[in-house]
């Protein structure tokens, strides 16, 4: 099985920056690939499937609601969890957003905190944060047992005499 792959859609990279920095610090084993706008997205989706799309709204040659509705049309796509990242929070957007198909919305300015939230609910529900969790660099364990029996026996704080 290949690497879980996020494709990050914004057109001002600023945005595209603190998102991958969020997403690598949480996420070491995601691979992150990036858009600077709908089209260029629709041209990297034709050629390559992703696990997970967070695209902004607003963004020239192509919006993030066109993008969504064409990912909606492939059937590759069709259910390929969409987090639409925008300062359009209001009502009659959410609702054009969810008629399209939309899978979560992060409302701009975000925290680090939100955008881990949503990746996590929506990897989740696209089963692939297990197969997330499986490639992540593995730490030692070593010494990091709480039970073993030096630690039990020193409670925690073994020294060389």
């Amino acid at each position: 099985m290949g690497k879980v792959s996020v494709l990050v859609v914004d057109d001002a990279p600023f945005i595209r920056d603190l998102v991958k920095k969020g997403l690598r610090d949480h996420f070491p084993g995601l691979q992150i690939e990036e858009a600077v706008n709908g089209r260029k997205a629709q041209q990297f989706l034709a050629r390559q499937a992703v696990d997970l799309i967070l695209c902004d709204w607003e963004m020239p040659e192509m919006s993030g609601i066109e993008l969504l509705t064409w990912c909606r049309e492939q059937d590759s796509l069709k259910t390929t969890p969409f987090i639409m990242v925008t300062s359009r929070g209001d009502k009659d957007n959410v609702v054009q957003a969810i008629q399209a198909g939309v899978s979560d919305f992060i409302g701009k300015p975000f925290s680090n905190d939100q955008l881990v939230s949503k990746v996590k609910k929506a990897l989740s529900r696209a089963g692939k944060l297990e197969a997330l969790a499986a490639q992540a660099p593995q730490r030692s364990l070593v010494g990091s047992l709480p039970n073993d029996s030096l630690a039990a026996l020193t409670g925690g704080k073994a020294e060389v005499v």
